[in-house]
């Protein structure tokens, strides 16, 4: 039993251990922010009172914390959200300015966030840093005001940090003597600044001619007023803003001083106090001192002017000179310089002037329970005594007791100016002022202000530039490029050369430009650790102004910016400010228009080509380059020919720049951004021009001839003119005469070259005619099978220049061709001329039916023959006669041919050409007239006995008919003709006169019975 319950225990021991092991084995978030802490190495830890250093504070002094640390690499393992922690000095005897933040150069990407809680900094990792897989440089400056008294203070750091304590501080309130004077050297011009609490900014605070104002009263004890305040015409104040520090908007405070006069122990001179000022117990009824008349930049009292197009110089004068033009109305603006420095410009106008009194300065006062001005101050301020009290009603009043007739001697002018940070850090800020006025008298000082910056930064370079090409993100570059630069000084010394630190290969992307001491891009400079021998810090002259320039552009346009987006390249190094800079060297891609020339063709160049061309605004037509090229005849054709364009017709002003050039010593613009211009050839002289372009998707050649100019993306433009040779050449076929071509005939043909050996083929033609007496054209093919793919459509692609070719029908079928259109003996040569119009090439191909007829005659026979003509009739098969014929015998048993007329009795209408007279499928008839008594007979070329004949054209077939006449001794009627007839008259008279004889006989017979 009992080792029963102790396996029972055991078991759950086991099970409760297992538990236990998974779930801190699953807590890993605690292990790993243990293992972040654990990494965390704090490489600097000060916290110190501000300014002046020291770890003893009193309360309502400042501390400042500055801490440095890394985690170099990040542990295996870490993700985003995960924490690390630094203490500092507890917040409930601090008051921190500022307790969130990010860390990291870019604040929507940041490696770091932070927060303040109690007496800890929480860092939490975000993405970025967990890409970088380390943290290293890290840098946080922190302000804090002491608030309670204590003791044994942990200065924070993890234990790094110094004791601090915090003490009372003593009673701020301090009660100056009544009667003092106001100090004589305070009076000069003067400007002091302060930073703003919790703010990367200062206040900036002015006194303006405070001398002339502290001899105002010297004058009046001296005269009563008899010597007056000279005028100081067009004052102008005129501040220079440090690098690094810029105007706040509305910001611009002006108030008028309105001291007292110290009583006659004290010199009757002006005092350290102003009217209604409290001086001990309770506050005055009309507080009137430093009496604000421009509140914010609000415009009530000082007009702001805007820089416009305005030169700085051309600025300024229209300040300084605005209110003495515009009845003392006051102004101020604000020059923003191309380096992105500013100038603040505040004029005040003649002073004292007549325009701006003291009297005219009222307002309502509470405790006073209604307005009041000056006097009413005066009166009311109960430290003065009666003679004070008159003296000043005297010196602010208009009066000639007045030494400035009571207008308004000096003012007091703040305004506030922000720091750019973390570009610029911690130090002391410098700022020279001047106060100009009459032609061109002035007075100057400086200023300065200790300046704590309030960032963080996980990396803090002394300079960092980067660089890109503008335009469409990610499009690639025409061509790579490793961009190169240097860093020189006002006198040209360079200390540092740079590059990107791979090579530039598309646009819109950031690479970093690393620099070297030496030219040869060997000896890195250090921009971190200042004990490095290499760091900026060592060789960089503290004060000086340094330029950052880029070497061998390239055409490229080039524009460096800081990162607020002003164009500026300088920086200057300062060893009092922990200063650090930041360049973005933008580059546009240069606009590289090419062109290109080239004559497609084949054989040779008969001579050079000049060709001309213009690139003409699309909007006007306007000429904005001329281009020529030469193809010289040893280039010959096929082959690219650069096109230079030029500013000028007379070709002399080449363009190297497509931007804009100086010409004449005027900057004018070739391609104006978002333009579009066409690329015309000015003279074709004949050729048939083709105009490409690039495809700005594919980069593939496209037909085209226009460019829109683009400056962002600017690259390479190609243009691709070519000028093909042309020449003309065409063939017809017509068939004539009468008659139905039934079926249809196709034609063939051959182009012969006859300047060439052999006068080898280089075209075949063939044409179907179905129709006679029409044009119909040749098509002509590279072989002789007539495929469709090897169709001629561009004959100065087959014929060369210069060479004669000849055109032959090859197969008549029985028709007589006749060319027209070339030359030769046949009119059916040519000689190829490209490029020219007028020499275009047609040659017309006629054929003529053909129809062989002919017939013969002949007389045979026992009987007497002395030679006789005899006559013919050719009629159709409407027994028309179309032909007449006629053969003059002489002998017998002769051929004589029958020659045949259209009118016989004319012998000039001999029949020579039997297509003219017969129609193709009609049957005609030859037959005898006038055949005197003849046995004829016909036969036609075959032997058969026949006097007909069926018309069909163009067989090649010789059609005759030989016709025999016969005679005998009793001549015998025989078929055929008017020959028979005449037979048988003779045999009816015959037969009629023998029956006369025989009735004479049997009639004298019977009479003689």
């Amino acid at each position: 039993m009992k080792k029963s319950r102790v396996k029972i225990i055991s078991m759950i021991m086991l099970i409760l251990s297992t538990y236990i092991i998974g779930f801190f084995s699953l807590n890993t978030d605690k292990a790993l922010a243990a293992t972040l802490q654990d990494s965390l190495n704090i490489t600097a830890y000060t916290a110190e009172k501000s300014p002046g250093g020291g770890t003893s504070l009193e309360t309502g002094q400042r501390l400042r914390v500055h801490m440095e640390f890394e985690i170099n690499p990040l542990p295996e393992g870490t993700q985003t959200g995960d924490t690390f922690e630094i203490s500092v000095p507890d917040t409930y005897l601090f008051e921190f300015i500022g307790t969130k933040g990010t860390l990291g150069d870019d604040s929507s990407d940041p490696y770091l966030t932070y927060e303040i809680k109690d007496n800890k900094i929480i860092f939490t990792i975000c993405d970025a840093a967990v890409e970088a897989q380390r943290l290293y440089d890290g840098k946080l400056d922190l302000k804090a005001i002491a608030r309670r008294t204590g003791e044994n203070i942990d200065g924070g750091g993890n234990g790094q940090g110094p004791i601090l304590e915090i003490t009372p501080a003593p009673d701020p309130t301090v009660y100056p003597p009544q009667d003092r004077p106001y100090p004589d050297e305070n009076k000069y011009l003067y400007k002091d600044g302060k930073q703003i609490d919790g703010e990367n900014a200062i206040a900036w605070a002015m006194r303006v001619n405070y001398q002339d104002y502290g001899a105002a009263f010297d004058n009046y004890t001296k005269d009563q007023g008899a010597t007056k305040i000279v005028d100081k015409a067009n004052g102008l104040l005129v501040d220079h803003l440090t690098p690094g520090t810029h105007f706040r908007e509305n910001s611009l405070w002006v108030t008028v001083p309105n001291y007292i006069i110290t009583t006659d122990a004290a010199g009757s001179r002006m005092g350290d106090r102003q009217l209604g000022a409290n001086n001990e117990g309770a506050e005055q009824k009309i507080p009137f001192s430093d009496f604000v008349i421009e509140k914010e930049g609000n415009g009530a009292a000082f007009l702001k002017l805007e820089q416009e197009d305005r030169t700085y110089q051309e600025f300024q004068d229209y300040v300084q000179a605005y209110p003495d033009a515009n009845s003392g109305q006051r102004a101020y603006g604000v020059f923003k310089h191309d380096d992105g420095t500013e100038t603040v410009l505040i004029a005040f106008g003649t002073m004292p002037g007549s325009e701006h009194y003291y009297e005219d300065l009222r307002a309502h006062f509470t405790d006073y329970g209604a307005e009041a001005g000056i006097h009413e101050a005066i009166d009311e301020d109960d430290t003065l005594t009666n003679e004070q009290k008159t003296q000043l009603h005297a010196i602010y009043g208009k009066g000639e007791d007045s030494p400035s007739g009571g207008a308004i001697i000096a003012y007091d002018v703040a305004f506030f100016v922000d720091v750019d940070v973390p570009e610029y850090g911690s130090g002391t800020y410098t700022n020279d002022l001047k106060y100009i006025y009459n032609d061109n008298d002035l007075e100057d000082t400086c200023g300065e202000s200790d300046f704590e910056a309030i960032w963080g930064s996980i990396k803090a370079d002394f300079l960092k530039v980067r660089k890109k090409v503008s335009g469409d993100e990610g499009k690639e570059l025409s061509e790579g490029k490793t961009f190169t630069f240097r860093i020189r000084d006002r006198y040209n010394n360079v200390v540092a050369y740079g590059k990107t630190k791979t090579e530039v290969t598309h646009k819109g992307v950031e690479v970093e430009v690393v620099f070297y001491r030496d030219e040869n891009y060997t000896i890195p400079v250090e921009n971190v650790i200042e004990t490095d021998p290499n760091h900026w810090s060592n060789f960089l002259i503290d004060g000086r102004w340094y330029y950052i320039e880029e070497v061998d552009t390239d055409g490229y346009e080039v524009h460096i910016q800081d990162t607020k987006g002003n164009d500026t390249n300088q920086f200057k190094y300062d060893s009092k400010i922990d200063r650090h800079w930041n360049f973005v060297i933008v580059n546009q891609e240069p606009i590289n228009l090419e062109a290109e020339k080239k004559i497609i063709g084949i054989g040779s160049l008969a001579s050079d080509k000049n060709f001309e061309f213009e690139l003409r605004d699309t909007r006007d037509n306007s000429v904005v380059a001329y281009g020529k090229t030469t193809i010289k005849k040893a280039d010959g054709k096929n082959k690219n020919k650069p096109i230079t364009f030029y500013t000028d017709n007379t070709y002399t002003e080449e363009i190297t720049n497509w931007k804009k050039m100086t010409i004449g010593g005027v900057e004018t613009v070739i391609l104006e951004d978002g333009v579009t211009y066409e690329l015309v050839e000015v003279d074709s002289q004949g050729y048939k021009v083709t105009y490409y372009t690039q495809d700005p998707s594919s980069g593939d050649s496209v037909e085209g001839n226009t460019y829109t100019a683009d400056y962002e993306n600017g690259g390479k433009f190609s243009f691709a003119v070519t000028n093909q040779d042309t020449f003309d050449f065409e063939a017809n076929k017509m068939v004539e005469g009468t008659g139905a071509l039934t079926p249809n005939k196709t034609y063939k043909f051959e182009l012969k070259d006859l300047s060439s050996a052999g006068t080898p083929v280089v075209a075949y033609g063939k044409v179907t005619i179905s129709d006679k007496g029409t044009n119909k054209a040749i098509e002509f093919f590279t072989t002789s099978d007539y495929s469709a793919a090897n169709k001629i459509t561009d004959w100065a692609k087959i014929l060369e220049e210069g060479k004669n070719y000849q055109l032959v029908e090859t197969d008549t079928q029985n028709y007589q061709p006749i060319y027209s259109g070339g030359t030769g003996a046949k009119n059916n040569e040519f000689q190829v001329v490209y490029n020219d119009p007028t020499k275009k090439i047609t040659i017309n191909t006629q054929n003529q039916d053909t129809f062989d007829f002919s017939a013969k005659k002949k007389v045979t026979g026992d009987g007497v023959f002395e030679g006789e003509t005899f006559k013919f009739q050719l009629v159709d098969s409407n027994d028309q006669v179309v032909a007449h014929g006629k053969a003059e015998v002489s002998a017998k048993d002769t051929d004589v041919s029958i020659n045949f007329y259209t009118d016989l009795a004319d012998e000039s209408t001999k029949i020579t050409d039997w297509t003219d007279i017969l129609t193709e499928g009609e049957t005609y008839r030859l037959k005898e007239v006038d055949d005197s008594g003849y046995a004829v007979t016909y036969k036609d070329q075959d032997g058969t006995e026949t006097n007909q004949f069926t018309v069909q054209f163009n067989t090649g077939k010789s059609m005759s008919i030989h016709v025999e006449n016969r005679r005998g001794k009793v001549p015998l009627p025989e078929t055929g003709g008017e020959g028979s007839r005449q037979q048988m008259i003779f045999a009816s008279v015959f037969l009629a006169f023998i029956i006369l004889v025989g009735g004479i006989i049997e009639y004298r017979r019977k009479a003689g019975a």
